[in-house]
């Protein structure tokens, strides 16, 4: 996990990229952190005493509509512009909170007490029936009809994951519809339906959730997403609640990621050297903390609790935050900019890749919405690949969904293999960019993942 600091000139900007159809997009690439001058240090005595609202002075919601027509000499047809728009109509979440200081933390173990927890509310007092694993406890219980698998997986060295779930068997087969799932799968889902009915109690608010959450993890928490879908078996509709929530320290949230986005590089996976010998992949980045919760028609489906983390103060030295307007314009200055020239990080539409954060710069069109902006804690690793220890530094995440036409090249024998068109992304917990809060500096906090869905069509 690196910042990635644009510092383009006007010139190499003009080669790159020639901008139409709206002014108020800045013909610079230009994001430079804010000199220490004489100026600004008068501005943190200024704004020591003030709340973290006062400081940034953002709206409640951050509105915006950009559209332009983008050129670039990378792109395969030169004369043809990407139809490129930017709408935002989104909230802007401040922590009520007086002040943001710096703070370190570190992995930690699931405790014993919160396991014990999981099992008496999920087990509802029914005996586990243990599996045989060697680096992992499980086993299955039965309650209301309704069969659960228990795993906790505890990590042996301080970097390994950490991971406590409870979660219905086959759960997955919950969202498949009938022609996906064979005749066995499909009675097998058909039976659990009917148990759910039995054991619910209808649709779980938001604030049930949390009060369940906060008796069975420590720590403070909120959710940060929250959605709701309809589950249909025959002639039975039911109503599905997910809730991932996302850990508050001193009053301010840690941002949620969405991990399988998190940056990998090229060897996430396992490689061979020159003598044959196979080695694990490592990723890179901080193995951020996941607790998510699903229930189907009030009754559990999943829940699950990964990597733990634990805060301590750094400095109590409120930190300076820079004006929400500032950083909007940054935003806005290198967002487009991020589409058409930074080819590493985008979707590589051409060889089927579909886990990339951008169109990719050959795409007919691009629209981006922007979803939500929050200002809260990022974990930034305190020394080179450290995967244990990080420091908590405030930032602003702005995420979204995009939506991109591509060009429609063929796949398989070019006579009925797919063609790719219309490629969308509209996962939450992907922030399309992260800005450095103190200093306006944007971060590459999402380089790889699956964030992305591609459509596809049969070549007639």
């Amino acid at each position: 996990m690196k910042k990635i600091k644009m510092f383009m000139g006007a010139v190499l900007c003009m080669n790159l990229l020639t901008l139409s159809g709206c002014d108020r997009i800045v013909q610079s690439a230009v994001v430079e952190e804010k000199d220490q001058t004489e100026q600004k240090k008068e501005e943190k005595k200024e704004t020591v005493q003030k709340t973290v609202a006062e400081q940034v002075q953002a709206p409640e919601t951050y509105q915006t509509t950009i559209q332009a027509d983008l050129r670039s000499a990378d792109r395969e047809d030169k004369e043809t512009p990407m139809n490129f728009t930017l709408t935002a109509d989104a909230p802007v979440k401040v922590p009520d909170v007086d002040a943001i200081c710096l703070k370190k933390v570190k992995r930690m173990a699931i405790s014993e007490e919160e396991q014990n927890k999981i099992k008496d509310t999920f087990g509802k007092g029914q005996s586990m029936q243990e599996e045989k694993n060697e680096n992992e406890q499980a086993g299955t219980y039965t309650v209301d009809g309704l069969t659960y698998r228990y795993s906790y997986t505890q990590s042996e060295q301080v970097s390994d994951v950490e991971e406590l779930g409870f979660q219905i068997a086959k759960f997955s087969f919950d969202d498949c519809g009938d022609m996906t799932l064979a005749s066995s799968e499909k009675k097998e889902r058909e039976e659990r339906f009917q148990n759910y009915i039995k054991a619910g109690s209808g649709k779980v608010s938001e604030k049930e959730a949390k009060e369940k959450v906060s008796g069975l993890v420590s720590g403070d928490w909120e959710i940060f997403e929250s959605s709701s879908k309809a589950l249909t078996e025959g002639s039975t509709t039911l109503e599905k609640d997910d809730f991932i929530f996302e850990r508050m320290i001193d009053g301010v949230p840690v941002n949620y990621v969405r991990e399988t986005s998190l940056p990998v590089n090229e060897q996430a996976l396992e490689w061979e050297n020159e003598d044959g010998t196979l080695h694990e992949g490592q990723s890179e980045g901080w193995e951020n903390e996941v607790l998510t919760m699903d229930f189907c028609s009030g009754t559990l489906q999943s829940f699950l609790h990964r990597n733990p983390i634990e805060a301590t103060n750094a400095s109590d030295e409120r930190l300076f935050l820079l004006p929400f307007d500032e950083v909007k314009d940054i935003f806005e200055k290198t967002i487009t900019l991020q589409v058409m020239t930074e080819d590493k990080y985008r979707l590589l539409s051409v060889d089927g890749g579909s886990h990339y954060r951008y169109p990719s710069i050959d795409a007919q069109s691009a629209e981006i919405t922007i979803t939500k902006v929050q200002l809260g804690y990022m974990c930034m690793p305190d020394s080179e690949g450290s995967d244990t220890e990080a420091v908590l530094i405030p930032v602003w995440d702005f995420y979204g969904t995009w939506t991109s036409k591509e060009p429609e090249y063929e796949y398989g024998n070019g006579e009925d293999g797919p063609v790719i068109g219309d490629v969308t992304m509209d996962n939450a917990g992907v922030p399309l960019l992260t800005i450095d809060a103190q200093d306006g500096s944007v971060i590459q906090r999402i380089q790889a993942g699956w964030a992305a869905s591609m459509g596809s069509k049969d070549i007639k």
